[in-house]
């Protein structure tokens, strides 16, 4: 399946992106998801070598940064962060 995605950053956002030499995804390809409604990514770039997707939380339906892996050939989301300062920490 693949995800188009938009690229609209905040400068608070970009600013964390350029320093970290982050990649900007317009879009994706990913076979076997198996994304609840609220997980379909919005935007998505590549931290190093991981994918970080923005998706919303579906208990607060709320933005959060998602990692993006693969589990048993299927791609999902495990740890969240409601923040990149957060997702920084995290990784």
């Amino acid at each position: 399946m693949r995800f188009v995605l938009d690229t609209s950053y905040s400068e608070e956002e970009l600013q964390f992106l350029r320093e970290h030499d982050c990649e900007i995804l317009s879009e994706i390809k990913l076979s076997k998801t198996n994304f609840s409604e609220t997980e379909t990514p919005r935007r998505i770039f590549k931290y190093g070598r991981t994918y970080i997707a923005e998706i919303l939380d579906d208990e607060a339906g709320e933005p959060v940064w998602a990692v993006l892996t693969k589990w048993k050939g299927f791609y999902r989301f495990s740890d969240c962060y409601d923040s990149l300062e957060a997702l920084e920490q995290g990784l």
